[in-house]
């Protein structure tokens, strides 16, 4: 009975410790609330009506973002050059990436292939016997 009584490392005194089925912040988020994050993807989402080629084109704020850092890139603007520039490097090393993998694919089925052929073939041979 004296052990339910001692207070210590790892033994709160009783009246301080977390009800049963009482979250420890109870005052916490709210669930379902939205993270900054959340918001932010859920902005970028959204669509907006613009003029291209004469047509009007519904596109999502992020495309639009892009599109417009993308033309002021081409136009010369050097910090709009600064932004895209890095991206564009990335995304042209992982292309040459994914094209090193299809090529070296590409000769691995090969290679799969004949070692097929060359076994069906052996055991085509020793059945006509």
């Amino acid at each position: 009975m004296s052990n339910n009584n001692k207070i210590g490392y790892g033994n709160p005194p009783e009246d301080t410790r977390f009800k049963k089925g009482e979250s420890g912040n109870v005052k916490g988020r709210p669930r379902g609330s939205k993270s900054t994050y959340k918001l932010l993807d859920d902005l970028l989402g959204q669509n907006v009506e613009i003029v291209q080629n004469g047509k009007k084109v519904k596109i999502s704020k992020k495309t639009a973002m892009l599109l417009q850092a993308v033309n002021a890139a081409a136009k010369g603007d050097l910090k709009a050059l600064q932004i895209i520039f890095p991206h564009l490097l990335i995304a042209d090393a992982k292309e040459e990436d994914k094209n090193k993998t299809l090529q070296k694919l590409k000769q691995d089925d090969k290679a799969i292939l004949e070692l097929f052929i060359k076994n069906n073939s052996s055991k085509e041979e020793d059945s006509d016997e």
